[in-house]
């Protein structure tokens, strides 16, 4: 082995134990540092299962966007209005939080508004707008709370 090679397998040795000594996976993420909302197995499925909802007809209703199907975009608007907010049992309602409750409340209001402007103002562009209101709560609540499993009410972090 010439000294080329010798110098060549020693800075890929060195290369390789540096590399060793960093961190794999990058940095360590900081620990969740959102509010827990602490829920039965059964009422937290029944939290996330409205949230799914909420996702399905914000798909359905970006789908009929495209199509300036404004008769669909209230249908579907109108699903998951304030009429759905009763989907979810006052027991389960009554461990949340109150901005919880305010911002999904939130959600169900502004899905009943764009049915009724679907309606009366057929105006995609709107539509679109209300979306984006839609999209910040979602987000806003996603970015506050988690859930957790557990027997007691939800608490703070």
């Amino acid at each position: 082995m010439n000294d080329r090679h010798k110098q060549f397998f020693a800075a890929a040795l060195a290369a390789l134990l540096f590399a060793g000594a960093a961190p794999a996976a990058g940095p360590a993420l900081p620990a969740d540092q959102r509010a827990s909302l602490v829920l039965l197995d059964e009422e937290r499925h029944l939290v996330l299962m409205e949230m799914r909802n909420f996702l399905a007809v914000l798909q359905t209703i970006t789908d009929a966007i495209t199509r300036e199907d404004m008769k669909e975009i209230a249908r579907a608007a109108r699903s998951m209005g304030s009429g759905a907010a009763n989907e979810i049992p006052p027991r389960t309602v009554a461990k949340l939080p109150e901005e919880f409750k305010v911002l999904a409340g939130g959600v169900h209001t502004t899905f009943d508004l764009m049915a009724l402007d679907a309606e009366s103002l057929a105006d995609p562009k709107h539509t679109l707008v209300q979306m984006n209101e839609l999209l910040q709560k979602c987000n806003a609540c996603h970015g506050i709370y988690q859930i957790k499993v557990g027997r007691g009410a939800s608490s703070r972090k």
